[in-house]
């Protein structure tokens, strides 16, 4: 192979993006503890502020009820058109409620949406009563879930986030960076949640039910399809909130965390700039495509010569609009045949505004034959006299 350890800059994937529609930074830091957003397929963090520390979630807590839920649905154990008994003590919940009855039967997918639309707390209480048995045991089910999906920052002492006392000891906790990762999870394993959360009003006419849903931004940004208030006086005014963007070949999704707003106006106007700035300012863009060429190189003592070069693996991006992507090969110091479909042969970079940022194996995707002797000979002659 010539030059092998030649780095070949691919001009025709160099992307300056440009959108008259987009309003530059935002600045949401004051008056909240936390802001967050970020992309749920390539789990990119487009904005963030505080996003480590570990806070006061309160109704928030439903998302992970939610997934121990529905993995318990999923494995089987439990069907979301189960009959469920509702106990005194689920009825007896403090804090936002939907009205649950002692001894009344409640299909288990109703208490889903009396949990998520109107963040009934006694929902959540009859739902871990359901699900572990025991309030206690569905905690530690809970708490266990966070282990398992790395959620370091997570302690639950309830399934609904409703505080004990206002000792710090009496919250549930989580950190905005883990909120995220739980949301992404979530709505990956279980997009369905949208169906809930989407929902602006919940209507139960046998129950002489309706009252509007607690998450203001259905009605203020177009589109948007969750996910979860939450408000204590230790947590603040939260919004865990989701919206897709599409159209003029996008297709990606946002989700948006403010923690610890002081006002819910304020909650409400930073959670829209939030969702816009995302909507407004990114492309999803394919940087490398592992069923497209992305180079061909010369490898002197192959059958072919020239040989197709392909990425191991697709990558995805979102890109600020303003910034400049490039995508580099370089190549390994000896690349000679036989090669078998899948063999490294070189790295991908990808730079953002002349920054690596990540890397991409570059691979040949079929087997390459040695040249026979005289093919050799004869290309050896020919690079001498040429």
């Amino acid at each position: 192979m010539k030059k092998i350890n030649k780095v070949i800059s691919l001009c025709l994937l160099i992307i300056m993006l440009t959108n008259t529609a987009a309003f530059g930074e935002i600045d949401i830091n004051q008056n909240i503890s936390a802001a967050l957003l970020g992309d749920l397929e390539t789990g990119e963090i487009l904005y963030e502020y505080n996003i480590n520390e570990q806070l006061a979630m309160a109704s928030i807590s439903k998302l992970m009820t939610y997934l121990v839920m529905m993995d318990a649905v999923s494995d089987g154990t439990v069907s979301l058109d189960d009959d469920v008994v509702i106990s005194g003590h689920a009825a007896a919940t403090e804090g936002s409620e939907f009205g649950l009855l002692s001894g009344e039967t409640v299909k288990l997918n109703m208490l889903v949406k009396g949990m998520l639309v109107v963040s009934g707390n006694d929902c959540a209480t009859a739902i871990a009563e359901y699900i572990g048995k025991t309030e206690d045991n569905f905690i530690s089910m809970m708490n266990e879930k966070a282990s398992e999906l790395g959620l370091l920052s997570a302690s639950f002492i309830n399934p609904h986030g409703f505080p004990v006392s206002d000792e710090e000891t009496g919250q549930n906790h989580m950190s905005a960076s883990d909120i995220y990762k739980l949301s992404r999870h979530i709505l990956t394993k279980y997009p369905e949640l949208l169906e809930v959360t989407k929902l602006k009003e919940l209507v139960i006419p046998e129950r002489n039910f309706s009252k509007a849903a607690t998450n203001p931004i259905l009605d203020i940004v177009e589109g948007t399809d969750g996910l979860k208030t939450g408000y204590t006086d230790k947590a603040g005014i939260c919004l865990v909130s989701t919206m897709p963007v599409t159209g003029q070949g996008q297709d990606f999704r946002i989700i948006g965390i403010i923690m610890g707003a002081q006002t819910y106006d304020d909650r409400l106007n930073k959670t829209k700039e939030l969702l816009e700035y995302g909507k407004n300012n990114f492309t999803y863009n394919r940087l490398a495509d592992k069923t497209q060429i992305i180079d061909q190189v010369y490898i002197n003592n192959s059958k072919d010569g020239k040989v197709d070069v392909y990425p191991v693996s697709d990558y995805n991006k979102l890109i600020k609009n303003d910034d400049i992507i490039s995508v580099k090969i370089s190549y390994n110091d000896t690349v000679r045949a036989p090669l078998k479909l899948g063999d490294k042969i070189g790295t991908i970079s990808i730079l953002l505004n002349d920054e690596e940022i990540d890397q991409v194996d570059a691979i040949v995707n079929r087997d390459i034959e040695k040249a026979n002797i005289f093919v050799r000979i004869f290309r050896f002659f020919s690079n001498l006299f040429s």
